[in-house]
């Protein structure tokens, strides 16, 4: 019961804060322990105020984001320690999870939706003090902040296997956790039942202008996410697609060539910035003192704990690009990842780099970390497409991939708006993935699922997305009769090809989809 017990400790502490401990000072919204704290009484005046509050729900993302970042690559096959790394990296990387590790600390993704809940608890105050905050920015406002906590609890269930789910806007904690316990289906349904109403052009916001709240998830994409993860890839389409036709303007999340070529590691170092690209972007400053500690684990200069694993590093070495040469010279090296020019690591076996979060060469630990962008959810989209047993949408699904709408005569019905569109592998001049006439349907599809995961393993490297997406895939196999626990122990395996007996020990743990799931205990 260690788990449990550290979470009601943390819940209470959390509830002994009466407020989110914000000031009036715009450059503090990011700062947890800026001012004094105030109760919500003394706060909930205007629209300012709403502005501020969606600030402070969200600082905590500073801590949840480097630790799933860091769980994500070394579970999976995207990062491998190197010689310098600690107890708690070396675990993860073996599958090992000690209670006390840190990195599978749970409490701060339960600290974001007690601070979601306090918010919409007393949000509706300021409709009646403030004239400029209206009924239907009221609900906008909610939305965001429902998003914001639903993608908290998805995070956790697709950890856990399980969340505690706190029943309306509970400020509270329950007598008992465990009355609230859902499994992660449950926890899906609910979540999608949340965010409907939400959706821009239903309900009261019919007919007005969609907001798009800095930093803040797309309410769509999340909702498209939720139905793939729960099979219903009608509506996951549906809404992926949506998503990616927010706001109503056509340059945004289309995949042009906005970012293409030279230009793509621009997503990164200026993540904020990059409107068109990135959706959902969790902020650091050094001038703020919130440092991005991943820069630190990462960088030869520093900790240098861990390191792109070699599966990842050859992959990007080995595509074809529109030129027929091998390399992914745009994402891979020098962007992505970097050669160590440190001799003692060297002799250790430790070679390359992760590059993504040092790009900023003048003050990497101001980098932004992106929960949710275009390329994302475009790959998102075309594994739903390909999940939906025709041939012809995965056709559409193959064009999402490769080079786009732009490259087709004839675009395929709705996608006329997306005549920019270059596709994922367009925008880094990488060749076309290619389907052999002669598959049948089941065939074709595991091809071009296997595609999308190879991409999003490139495209979305050490962006937290990579040991979700391998479990997500590997339980559809199951359910339709396929040896997904195979697929999946086999990728994440080949990170200890070079020691057979680690090998076999990670690979007949993995075996077993249980230990998919960290402990909840």
């Amino acid at each position: 019961m260690k788990k449990r017990s550290h979470i009601i400790s943390y819940f209470l502490l959390v509830l002994g804060i009466s407020f989110i401990g914000i000031t009036g000072c715009k450059d503090e919204f990011f700062e947890a322990d800026a001012g004094d704290r105030i109760t919500p009484d003394q706060f909930y005046e205007s629209i300012y105020d709403a502005d501020v509050a969606l600030n402070g729900a969200f600082v905590y993302l500073q801590d949840v984001m480097p630790q799933l970042i860091m769980l994500d690559g070394l579970r999976s096959d995207m990062m491998d320690v190197t010689s310098r790394a600690s107890n708690d990296f070396i675990d993860i990387n073996n599958q090992v999870f000690n209670p006390d590790n840190p990195f599978i600390d749970p409490s701060n993704l339960y600290k974001v939706i007690i601070n979601v809940n306090e918010v919409l608890a007393n949000i509706d105050t300021i409709e009646y003090r403030d004239r400029e905050f209206t009924e239907v920015k009221l609900h906008q406002y909610k939305g965001a902040l429902v998003t914001l906590r639903a993608w908290s609890y998805f995070t956790l269930a697709r950890l856990n296997k399980k969340a505690n789910m706190l029943s309306g806007n509970v400020e509270e904690l329950p007598e008992d956790l465990a009355q609230n316990l859902m499994n992660k289906g449950e926890v899906i349904d609910s979540l999608i039942d949340e965010l409907i109403p939400y959706v821009h052009g239903t309900g009261i916001t019919e007919g007005y202008e969609e907001i798009r709240f800095p930093n803040y998830m797309n309410t769509k994409a999340l909702l498209g996410e939720l139905y793939l993860e729960n099979g219903n890839y009608f509506e996951a389409v549906n809404y992926l697609k949506l998503a990616c036709e927010s706001y109503r303007d056509i340059n945004f999340f289309k995949v042009d060539d906005s970012y293409a070529n030279l230009s793509w590691e621009t997503i990164f170092s200026d993540a904020e910035s990059q409107k068109k690209e990135n959706i959902s972007v969790v902020p650091f400053s050094r001038e703020e003192k919130q440092l991005n500690p991943i820069a630190d684990w990462v960088s030869p200069d520093c900790k240098y704990m861990v390191k792109p694993s070699t599966m990842l590093v050859d992959s990007f070495m080995l595509q074809v690009t529109l030129m027929g040469d091998t390399m992914d010279y745009y994402r891979g090296y020098g962007v992505t990842f970097d050669f160590v020019d440190d001799v003692s690591s060297m002799i250790n076996g430790d070679y390359y780099y992760i590059n993504k979060y040092t790009l900023k060469d003048d003050d990497p630990y101001s980098s932004g970390i992106i929960i949710s962008r275009a390329a994302d959810l475009h790959l998102l989209l075309a594994e739903a497409y390909n999940c939906m047993n025709d041939a012809s949408l995965q056709d559409i699904s193959l064009m999402l991939l490769n080079d786009g709408a732009k490259a087709l005569g004839t675009k395929p019905i709705g996608y006329n708006i997306w005549r920019d569109n270059i596709g994922v592998r367009g925008r880094a001049g990488l060749a076309n993935r290619e389907v052999p006439n002669d598959m049948s349907l089941e065939e074709r599809a595991l091809l071009i699922e296997d595609y999308i995961m190879a991409e999003r393993a490139m495209e979305l490297a050490f962006e937290g997305k990579r040991w979700f997406d391998l479990v997500r895939v590997a339980e559809r196999r199951i359910r339709n009769g396929q040896d997904g626990a195979k697929w999946l122990a086999d990728i994440v395996a080949a990170k200890f090809q070079d020691d057979p007996a680690k090998y076999n020990e990670i690979h007949t743990k993995l075996m077993n989809p249980d230990n998919w799931y960290l402990p909840f205990e």
